[in-house]
This record gives structure tokens, sequence and C-alpha cells, in this order.
């Protein structure tokens, strides 16, 4: 990918995660809540029909999917991205971004080269779109063969204060034949689910998950399968 625009990208990115974490303290602190994860948010919202928030004398506005945040000096146009992702890259809107925060970057205003370069990644795999949004790719270089145990009899899911125990099934296997790679960064993640397998009462085996670290076919079986069942049994 062309070095200024993925710059320009990168920031961007960074500039919403930002936001959306002070967004979420801000809430937290008015409304004596505890929102950790993009999930809380969209649960909150949909209860509270909130659309306009005010944070430390900045101002957030909820627009069909995504959020405009103004300042004295600051203002951010974005779409949440797809799954736990705060931001997904629309080229118009990081135009747009540029343009009203008066950046030097001239060129990028229309969003027209940024559409092309984004166009240009998905092809050499740098990354894929999904629902008209632009994400990145999980490099394959940048991912580890996981050891599941080939043995195990319960599979233990922590989330937070949370807790789901599963005896071992059909449905648990099929979701490690599919985690074949992860990427190394699941360790770091803010939004991680800890996966504990257990014999005869031990672990065996312990990994982190989240739903953007693992392939996309294992997250549909965890996240869209074994996770809302067990949380709708909770």
């Amino acid at each position: 990918m062309e070095s200024k625009a993925k710059a320009i990208i990168d920031e961007y990115i960074v500039n919403v995660n930002k936001m959306c974490h002070r967004l979420l303290e801000g809430i937290n602190i008015q409304e004596n809540l505890s929102l950790k994860t993009k999930w809380d948010f969209f649960e909150y919202r949909s209860k509270e029909r909130k659309m306009e928030f005010e944070i430390n004398g900045t101002s957030y506005k909820l627009h069909g999917r995504g959020c405009f945040v103004f300042s004295d000096d600051l203002f951010l146009n974005w779409d949440f991205g797809y799954r736990s992702r705060w931001c997904g890259i629309d080229p118009w809107m990081i135009g747009m971004t540029l343009k009203e925060n008066k950046s030097k970057y001239i060129e990028y205003y229309n969003g027209k080269i940024l559409k092309e370069v984004c166009e240009q990644a998905v092809t050499d795999g740098e990354m894929f779109e999904k629902h008209g949004l632009y994400h990145y790719a999980i490099p394959l270089a940048e991912t580890f063969i996981p050891d599941f145990p080939i043995d195990y009899d319960t599979l233990i899911v922590q989330y937070f204060d949370s807790e789901w125990i599963i005896p071992r099934n059909k449905t648990v296997d099929r979701f490690l034949r599919k985690s074949n790679r992860i990427y190394n960064e699941v360790y770091n993640s803010e939004n991680k689910h800890l996966l504990s397998f257990i014999l005869d009462g031990k672990e065996v085996y312990s990994i982190p998950y989240d739903d953007i670290c693992y392939p996309e076919n294992a997250i549909k079986i965890m996240t869209d399968d074994i996770l809302r069942n067990s949380k709708k049994k909770s």
C-alpha cells in the first residue's frame, strides 16, 4: 500500500479508536456504568436510544451506522467497522475528515485516491471489504498455529466477570478445526475471551479468543453460534 495513504488511514483508525474509548469512559462516569467494549456500547445504545453525547467538551452525534465527533480542534466522521472493530474505512468519510481538519493532504479530500488505494489493497490481499467498508486483513506472517488439545472434555469460556461451561461437542470440535491460524495480536486484544480446555477437572490448554484475530469461518462458529447460545441460556 502506498505509504502516505497508509499513514493517513492508520492515523484515522487510531483517532477513531481513541474517541470511542473516551466516549465509553465518559458514559461510564456520567451514568455510573461499566461499558467495556463496542458490543457493550451497542447494547446500551439499543436500550437508551440516545443519539447525542457531550463528553469533556467533545460532542458525539450518532448517524446511521456511524458517528460525528466535534470539538474546538477536531472533526471526525466514521462508520463503525465489522464485528468488534470500532472503525471501518470509508474513503469519502476520511476525505471529509481531512478537509474539515484542514489537513495538508489536499489531494485526498474527495476520497477518490483513497478509494483506489483501498481497492488495490483488497486485490493485493492487504485489506478486505465488508458491507461497503474496508478493513485491514491479517498478514499470514503474523499468525501462529495453535496447539489445541486432542483430548479434552470441557470448554470453559471466561469474558470479564462472566463464565460459561460447555461440554465437548461437535460444534466446539468444528471451531477448533477451523481455527488453523491465529493473529499474534490476540494476546493484546481489548475484547478477548479466555478459552480453557479441561480434561478430568484439570486445565490442559488455554488461549485468548476474539472476533478479529481468528479465521472468519471459526469466528462464525464461536461468536455467532457457541457464544450467542451460551449467553442466551445464562
